[in-house]
């Protein structure tokens, strides 16, 4: 076991006082469970299932209309659920993928995030379950993302979706499928996607950053030994580390939807959401990128207990329903 309280002796002047709080909690909650990177994916999701959705819950608001199906995908049957905020008439829909380091999480686990994205967005949001790592290592949990938004393309109908006004939204590990999903369908020559918002992703398993070796130490949520872990489970051959679907840093970049790029200003990945922004730049990409201030990884998450968030997700809201529109 770690003595968390021992690692969380960084000062936290500069974060946001919610997101310090917060972090707080966590931490004394949390007392001496092992952390993500010691154990086994199945501990670890043990540990986020049991810890997260009392978090991820806070401020969660009512949808009016739920409802989950099974499709066929590349590890299986997967299962999508429908957040419908009472919307009229056929309209645009985010195609939502969580985070959670291509190991754990699904979408219970998402489903504040879910609720939040739909109301403050009032779009339909469809949430995607994806096989997750080690047990489906890098490419199935992307190729189960692009079955997904593929289905919302060509069946969304059935939930009163247009399929020529579709949005894809991730965060963390789901940032990087998002990314990635994008460019496959414009490398496909079918792209259906509109635009596409990137909430705080990791774009490439090098852990030698500015912000990693900052940030990568422990109290601020997530560390670099985790992010070690999390890759090393995704990706299961060693020229997957280069392979611009796994790493879209790699990637062209050129001829991509609009993108809405964030960034936490305490997070270890928050170098790869800086780099990707140069290289879109570079590619003459549409883009725009906010640096979060005060904020931490999972802030989005957390954003119950962080009344700050609350503005900033409803721009990245503004942003995807102005791309669907």
């Amino acid at each position: 076991m770690t003595d968390f309280a021992a690692l969380f002796k960084e000062p936290w002047s500069k974060l946001d006082p919610d997101t310090a709080a917060i972090l707080n909690r966590i931490y004394t909650t949390a007392g001496g469970e092992a952390p993500i990177f010691t154990r086994s994916p199945a501990g670890a999701r043990e540990l986020i299932n049991r810890f997260l959705p009392f978090y991820v819950s806070a401020g969660a608001p009512a949808i009016p209309h739920i409802e989950e199906r099974r499709i066929a995908a590349a590890s299986g049957n997967i299962r999508i659920r429908l957040y419908d905020p009472g919307a009229s008439g056929p309209g645009a829909a985010i195609v939502f993928l969580h985070g959670g380091g291509f190991v754990t999480c699904d979408i219970d686990v998402y489903d504040g995030v879910a609720r939040q994205l739909a109301k403050r967005s009032g779009l339909r949001v469809v949430s995607v379950d994806y096989a997750l790592a080690p047990e489906h290592p890098f490419p199935v949990p992307l190729d189960d993302c692009i079955a997904a938004i593929r289905w919302v393309a060509t069946r969304g109908g059935e939930w009163g979706i247009d399929p020529m006004r579709i949005a894809v939204a991730g965060d963390s590990a789901g940032a990087n499928l998002t990314l990635a999903s994008v460019i496959a369908l414009r490398d496909a020559g079918a792209s259906v996607v509109r635009g596409a918002a990137l909430i705080y992703g990791c774009y490439a398993p090098d852990l030698d950053t500015v912000s990693e070796n900052a940030y990568g130490g422990g109290p601020y949520l997530i560390s670099k030994p985790e992010m070690a872990w999390y890759w090393n489970h995704y990706l299961s051959k060693p020229g997957d580390r280069k392979n611009p679907l796994a790493a879209p840093l790699n990637a062209d970049l050129r001829g991509l939807p609009p993108l809405f790029v964030t960034a936490s200003e305490f997070d270890p990945l928050r170098n790869d959401s800086e780099m990707l922004s140069e290289k879109l730049k570079a590619a003459g990409a549409p883009f725009e990128f906010r640096l979060w201030l005060g904020t931490i990884h999972a802030a989005v998450n957390l954003m119950g207990w962080i009344p700050a968030m609350g503005p900033r997700v409803d721009e990245v809201c503004a942003f995807l329903r102005r791309v669907t529109a």
